[in-house]
């Protein structure tokens, strides 16, 4: 092999030890983004070159989020401007007592308030709660509510017994019942409850 010969071996073998310490050092950017297989020549005692493959790496697949599927179809949606519930939110972990806070544009007409009901994956009822109109005073309403002389905020806490694991269900606030007792105006929150440490 010719000197000039030598000293490109040479200098290839510099740069893919190069490439390969940075892409073993890591390059700051998206580890998602594969790396493109690179062939570095090796000298060998002989004098000739051999090639050899880098392998490149496969990235591992991202998780995506799937929506927690909990709750049956909603039988009546309430708008917006008329029930909202602020607290917890869609597909979140909650820990026992679970706190349901919200507000309704006409609950504090006679006291009426909101029924809240927590539903297993069964679509079994667990519990019913009915929730009375808190006082308005130094409160500020949802973006989107209807605001009367009724308007009033709802919270409480919920307690569920015999959750030993995280579980899902779905909170159901509604504002009344038709004649057949089935809920109107509804707002479903699925929530994956867990036991309290």
């Amino acid at each position: 092999m010719k000197p000039m010969q030598k000293r490109n071996v040479l200098w290839l073998g510099v740069l893919g030890s190069a490439c390969l310490l940075a892409m073993a050092c890591g390059s700051g950017g998206d580890a998602a983004t594969p790396t493109p297989a690179l062939s570095v020549a090796l000298l060998t005692s002989s004098g000739s070159v051999t090639p050899r493959a880098v392998k490149t790496p496969v990235p591992s697949p991202t998780a995506t989020a799937t929506p927690l599927q909990v709750c049956a179809p909603n039988p009546d949606p309430a708008p917006v401007n008329v029930l909202q519930v602020q607290g917890p939110l869609a597909g979140q972990q909650v820990t026992i007592p679970v706190f349901v806070r919200g507000w309704g544009s006409t609950i504090g007409l006679g006291n009426k308030g909101v029924v809240l009901s927590v539903v297993d994956q069964k679509q079994s009822v667990v519990q019913t709660i009915n929730l009375p109109p808190q006082p308005r005073d130094y409160r500020v309403p949802p973006p989107g509510l209807d605001i009367t002389d009724n308007t009033r905020p709802f919270a409480a806490d919920i307690v569920i017994a015999d959750v030993t694991e995280p579980t899902p269900y779905c909170l159901w606030v509604y504002l009344n019942t038709d004649d057949t007792g089935h809920a109107r105006q509804v707002v479903q929150v699925p929530v994956i409850i867990v036991p309290r440490s």
